[in-house]
């Protein structure tokens, strides 16, 4: 199902066929987040404290894209481009509580800095309005990682933030805070 298309480019329901391509997606954009949260955490505390640690940041990731499509595949939308999927968008909604989440999303680097993460939400955020909801969410980094991301969703009015810091030590080290023996 089309929902909008801008430039000959569609943004449509995905498809259990292009999943693959979301994967591949979901790499290319993630790729330098994931490597920026390893520089802060450091890679042995990375490590030690990832969820699923037998699978690979890719896996588990692109496991998050794939759940929500087999729970609501409705809640999974793509751009595509000449045949070609070039990004996508996740969300979730919360109908009780009145808001929708916006969730995993990504345009191929190839095909970014032209405003088609700014498409996507915008659609996203009408269809929230269409569903009745009050409020919309989205949260991302605050790290140089997630500038793009950050300036994006600003534009197309995401506009009261909650900073959040995480902070992690490591207790073998010498540690100011530590118990004297």
């Amino acid at each position: 199902m089309i929902i909008a298309q801008r430039d000959g480019t569609i943004l449509r329901h995905a498809k259990s066929e292009d999943m693959s391509r979301i994967d591949e997606i979901t790499a290319l954009c993630y790729k330098g987040i994931h490597d920026s949260y390893v520089r802060m955490l450091g890679e042995e505390c990375y490590q030690a404290v990832r969820h699923k640690p037998n699978l690979t940041w890719e896996e588990r990731k692109t496991g998050q894209v794939h759940r929500l499509f087999s729970e609501h595949p409705d809640w999974v939308w793509v751009l595509e481009q000449r045949g070609e999927v070039i990004g996508f968008v996740t969300f979730m909604l919360f109908p009780s509580q009145s808001y929708g989440h916006i969730d995993n999303n990504g345009v191929d680097p190839k095909h970014a800095g032209i405003g088609w993460g700014r498409f996507m939400y915008q659609h996203v955020l009408k269809y929230f309005r269409d569903k009745g909801l009050r409020f919309a969410h989205v949260d991302t980094g605050l790290d140089d990682a997630h500038i793009r991301a950050r300036r994006a969703y600003e534009s197309v009015g995401f506009d009261r933030k909650v900073p959040v810091v995480e902070y992690w030590q490591d207790l073998n080290s010498n540690n100011p805070g530590s118990v004297p023996g």
